[in-house]
């Protein structure tokens, strides 16, 4: 199974990436391949294909970490690319809390998982992909919208579980399904 750790997203934030997506399509500056809404979510730790044993693994220890945390608000803003904005390959929105709530859990799990065998994440920025660029048409424009954007306030949500997320590739995207759920 291809697997991922994730906080999945509430309709009201959706709904407002959706809006940026919109903004950034009709820019016409970047043939840009959008998140769906159902598959937006915020990536705590891919672990790629895993085995049932491997899973039952990571589970042990997601159970282990959860406790650690209580419900938190997660605020999503900004606007980033990776790599920078000159080259953009993934348009992201940030998402942020006050008291780094998310950074930490997924440092600790990341610790975790490194134990049994999970390569350690180098720089961690907590963030939803909006879309991935496949083809720039007029940088200017595209770097133009991106910095008119920037500040976009997509809300805020309280986050009280993360989920073990597997992922089926097909030919008209991923199909997401949740294995497990873990309260905070």
């Amino acid at each position: 199974m291809r697997a991922f750790l994730a906080i999945e997203l509430n309709d009201y934030l959706k709904t407002n990436i959706n809006k940026t997506q919109q903004i950034l399509q009709e820019s016409e500056s970047a043939q840009i391949k959008y998140v769906e809404n159902e598959n937006l979510h915020l990536t705590l730790k891919f672990f790629g294909d895993i085995n049932e044993r491997k899973q039952k693994q990571i589970t042990n220890l997601i159970n282990q970490t959860t406790p650690h945390y209580n419900p938190y608000t997660l605020k999503l803003a900004k606007i980033g690319t990776f790599p920078n904005i000159t080259h953009p390959k993934v348009i992201w929105t940030g998402a942020k809390d006050k008291n780094k709530n998310t950074i930490n859990i997924i440092k600790e799990l990341d610790d975790s998982f490194n134990k049994i065998g999970f390569k350690k994440e180098r720089n961690i920025i907590p963030h939803i992909t909006i879309g991935r660029v496949k083809e720039i048409k007029n940088i200017t424009k595209l770097t133009e919208t991106l910095n008119n954007i920037q500040y976009n306030y997509h809300g805020k949500m309280e986050v009280s579980k993360i989920c073990l997320k597997s992922s089926q590739l097909t030919p008209n995207g991923p199909i997401y399904k949740t294995e497990a759920e873990f309260n905070l």
